[in-house]
């Protein structure tokens, strides 16, 4: 049995186990590949690499390998680590929620594009935490610690998944739903945690004008973020309305928002 220390970059992340190859004297110098079964982990992780380091206080983890050569003949081995063993299912929650709260919510600053899909807002990485946008509305619902948690709920359950995937907007964060009214599409931003009203535009049930209005209404939040809302508000906006959220009782409010919205719909 052998120890040393290996550096968490190098390591490999799998589905159930973390791989790593190391340099065994006396084998014609060739680098053996070990893996340590952890069922927790999955290739996605790798880029919580860097919160896995600070969780660990260390950017190495001691690794013991054991590994039977007969006739220069790699027979057996095995590595065990009590360092990796600490990365169980509580750590990685904790470590996806600093992950989702600095890198998501709050760490990619906008671009020129502003409805985003989860690939964008994970930076576009082949390797995604969260693979589709449900699943990452889901894990901040679950939280319930953002202001219009509820709000979203119900939004996310009115949502036309079938014609729009749901869009993020990254400063502030918040979120774009496609709702379907009697005569008319309507698509819903809702902020995650910051007390500004909600903002819907109204759009004709064809396909070429639901293409163009959602092209048209990408510019108008990228006007909206770097000239204010106010202006935009003061432009008089044609087939666009808005809900100012009630806070002086949570729900109350959620009641008052749910009713106003479904007066729009129709």
């Amino acid at each position: 049995m052998a120890g040393f220390n290996d550096q968490i970059e190098q390591l490999e992340f799998r589905f159930g186990s973390i791989a790593f190859k190391h340099l065994i004297a006396g084998f014609n110098n060739k680098k053996v590949e070990f893996e340590i079964e952890n069922l927790n982990v999955r290739p996605e992780f790798t880029v919580l690499k860097p919160y896995f380091i600070r969780f660990l206080k260390s950017t190495t983890v001691l690794v013991n390998i054991r590994a039977t050569f007969q006739n220069n003949r790699l027979v057996f081995k095995s590595a065990t680590s009590n360092d990796l063993d600490k990365i169980n299912r509580e750590v990685i929650e904790s470590v996806k929620f600093r992950f989702l709260n600095k890198e998501i919510i709050k760490g990619i600053l906008a671009g020129e594009e502003n409805l985003l899909d989860a690939g964008q807002v994970q930076g576009g990485s082949e390797k995604l935490i969260y693979t589709n946008e449900d699943d990452l509305l889901e894990y901040i619902l679950a939280l319930k610690q953002y202001k219009h948690h509820r709000h979203l709920r119900y939004l996310s359950q009115k949502h036309e998944r079938t014609i729009l995937k749901l869009r993020f907007v990254l400063e502030p964060f918040s979120f774009v739903f496609l709702l379907s009214g009697n005569n008319q599409y309507h698509l819903v931003w809702e902020k995650l945690d910051t007390e500004e009203a909600t903002y819907i535009w109204h759009i004709e049930k064809s396909a070429y004008e639901f293409e163009r209005s959602i092209k048209q209404i990408d510019g108008l939040l990228g006007q909206i973020r770097t000239k204010g809302r106010q202006q935009y508000l003061e432009t008089n906006p044609q087939q666009f309305s808005r809900i100012v959220h009630d806070y002086t009782n949570d729900h109350k409010g959620f009641i008052l928002w749910k009713d106003l919205l479904e007066e729009k719909l129709f």
